[in-house]
């Protein structure tokens, strides 16, 4: 049983596209971070359980884990185009975790080289982002404690945990995710800060500072 847990924060505009092209998962949770637009509304309608928790990403993947019922859980992005043969894929899948190769919805070659970048990087090393559609056996996130309650970051500490106890794979086709952050913040700014705070953690950075300078607050 194939459970899709998707975190959300005030996402009716892209939420429908994402929910519309996962009929073939037995199951779609939906966590809700407090929205303040029709998110929650339309996912019910879309026939998601709605989950309510704390605002962050890690600590809304952690609470649809606990909501969801399926053994294979599929963490996705909503501002995250999937296409058909996904969910096949995915119940194909031989590795204990996984992701999907990844592309980032842009005509810009930068962006269309980080996604080149980002899908050799995980085959390479196993270190995946969460835009990239990140799966798990329940019995794996179980064995590395969860998903940590950051509000980012969060992805790179689940996967070196994962990787570190067991074998992943990157599953295709190709997941296209959204390139807004990138375009509201200015592409080359993006990057750049992107680049530095993944190095800043690599390098021993406290994940919840991180966090904190990825959102501006410093």
């Amino acid at each position: 049983m194939i459970s899709v847990i998707v975190p959300v924060l005030d996402e009716s505009i892209v939420l429908p596209r994402l929910l519309a092209s996962l009929g073939e998962a037995d199951e779609i949770v939906v966590v809700d971070g407090g929205s303040t637009d029709a998110t929650c509304a339309l996912a019910a309608a879309a026939g998601a359980r709605v989950v309510r928790a704390e605002r962050g990403r890690g600590a809304q993947l952690q609470a649809g884990v606990a909501a969801a019922r399926g053994e294979r859980l599929w963490f996705l992005h909503a501002d995250t185009e999937v296409p058909a043969g996904a969910v096949a894929a995915l119940r194909a899948a031989r590795a204990e975790w996984g992701c999907f190769a990844v592309e980032i919805g842009s005509t810009d070659l930068r962006l269309r080289s980080t996604g080149a970048i980002m899908t050799l990087r995980a085959r390479v090393t196993g270190s995946a982002t969460g835009d990239m559609g990140i799966w798990a056996g329940r019995g794996l996130v179980e064995r590395v404690g969860g998903w940590p309650a950051h509000r980012a970051f969060e992805d790179l500490v689940f996967t070196d945990r994962a990787r570190a106890v067991a074998a992943w794979e990157v599953l295709t086709p190709r997941l296209t995710t959204s390139a807004r952050r990138w375009e509201a913040r200015g592409i080359a700014r993006t990057m750049a800060q992107m680049m530095a705070l993944r190095a800043a953690y690599r390098l021993g950075g406290d994940p919840a500072r991180l966090a904190e300078r990825y959102a501006g607050k410093d």
